[in-house]
């Protein structure tokens, strides 16, 4: 069984997402992608890592100063490549949870995946930035609202379809509401429907 988990940013998807691992015994898959991507690839886990669900533009590219634009836009690719073929290696390894990078995407010929989607306000989501990163208002939602644009457009890219948008999850559920515990023990009894079936 395969869980993705896209996110807003601040939504607490990372951390329902770890929390859903311990509960169903699941390998939980975030940063650990990046990971994987630098053991399997000829890139450093400081490229991948730069390259990380950001926007992507031939013009607006998050590269080391000494990239060129055509240069930069072409590792751009060469990173997500790498990160879905990580992807991929780790589906095959057992029952999984991947948060964000277009999994719900990568894995979709795969019929033992639930796509999963987590967003909250987005009052609760400054709130939530400002603890996590001690930020002041505006710099939690500047930041907020560039991660959210940037992730957007990475899945807009590599999918072309809109990020968030219900007809590319089976689930979605908002944190306000359920509070991540509570969004744990859903997505738990989906699983559990699923595997019966």
């Amino acid at each position: 069984m395969i869980i993705t988990i896209g996110r807003e940013h601040g939504s607490g998807g990372h951390e329902i997402a770890r929390a859903l691992g311990e509960a169903l015994g699941y390998a939980c898959y975030d940063k650990e992608i990046v990971d994987q991507a630098a053991e399997n690839s000829h890139f450093s886990r400081e490229v991948l890592a730069s390259f990380d669900e950001k926007r992507v533009s031939p013009y607006v590219i998050p590269a080391p100063n000494y990239v060129g634009l055509g240069e930069s836009f072409r590792l751009n690719l060469q990173v997500a490549a790498a990160q879905f073929d990580a992807i991929r290696s780790l589906a095959e390894k057992g029952d999984a949870i991947f948060v964000g990078r277009c999994a719900d995407y990568v894995l979709r010929s795969r019929k033992d995946v639930l796509r999963v989607f987590i967003q909250a306000g987005e009052e609760n989501r400054i709130r939530a930035m400002m603890r996590r990163r001690e930020l002041t208002q505006e710099q939690a939602k500047k930041l907020i609202r560039q991660v959210d644009k940037d992730r957007a457009s990475y899945y807009r890219y590599y999918t072309d379809q809109i990020w968030g948008e219900r007809e590319n999850y089976d689930l979605i559920l908002n944190s306000d509401k359920t509070g991540y515990d509570g969004a744990v023990r859903i997505i738990q009894t989906v699983v559990k429907t699923m595997e019966a079936e």
